[in-house]
């Protein structure tokens, strides 16, 4: 049985999306992956994508990166098309990612590795005290070289420097991936902190249960498509269609 006692009210989707992913089509190579994806997330929204592996779920996250990009369709973050910008430019303009493997600088100190993240957007901007609440263990982190600290530590690393980014919206790929339970809290923990905030997430995540726990919307996906998008509430209630769709 799943634990709502938590999980945020649901948010209705405004007719000005923060993120607005328009029937993208995006291919590695000469092999297609991605067959007309389009979903929606609102400011202050929080959204899982779920479904099983090679489902074509970080690949979405890589397209409207722009790390991959979508061949055909359209991306618009915050009211502007992204589709064919850069990565670097559409990080500048305030989106967060937190990606499965953390990727930060290991031979770099903690410090240093938020200090490099910090940029100004039109949205507001975090502080490390602000990261320093949400993880208390981080302050005294700080002088210590990244490739020394463990799984968890290294994600508390990772969503901090998404927040010092000044963000708008928020790509978790695989939040909970390898971390102890307490860690996994935390990490959900800030998520729905950040819908609070009014920065819009979404949520790429194997761990179904703590997906649904904190999303507002669901869109599951197989084989490059989007099977099924609604509220959490329907698959929370719908034991058959949750089993169908997710197995759980």
């Amino acid at each position: 049985m799943l634990d709502l006692a938590e999980r945020p009210s649901a948010a209705r989707t405004p007719l000005a999306p923060m993120l607005d992913v328009d029937a993208i089509h995006t291919y590695y190579g000469d092999t297609q992956v991605l067959f007309g994806v389009s979903l929606r997330i609102a400011p202050g929204e929080v959204v899982a994508l779920l479904g099983p592996n090679g489902a074509g779920k970080t690949t979405t996250l890589r397209s409207i990166l722009g790390l991959t990009p979508a061949r055909h369709g359209h991306i618009r973050f915050d009211g502007r098309e992204v589709t064919r910008l850069p990565t670097h430019e559409i990080a500048r303009m305030g989106l967060g990612w937190v990606p499965d493997d953390r990727r930060i600088f290991p031979t770099l100190t903690v410090a240093r590795n938020l200090a490099i993240a910090r940029k100004t957007t039109r949205f507001r901007p975090w502080s490390l005290a602000e990261c320093f609440q949400t993880f208390s263990a981080l302050e005294y982190l700080m002088q210590r070289e990244c490739e020394n600290l463990s799984g968890g530590e290294m994600q508390m690393v990772a969503i901090s420097r998404a927040l010092l980014g000044s963000p708008g919206l928020v790509l978790f790929d695989e939040p909970s991936q390898g971390l102890a339970p307490k860690v996994v809290q935390d990490v959900m923990k800030t998520i729905t902190r950040l819908k609070q905030e009014g920065v819009a997430v979404l949520v790429v995540e194997q761990n179904v249960r703590s997906a649904l726990a904190v999303a507002d919307r669901v869109y599951v996906m197989d084989h490059g498509v989007i099977v099924h998008e609604g509220p959490t509430r329907t698959l929370l209630d719908d034991a058959a269609l949750r089993t169908r769709l997710l197995g759980v």
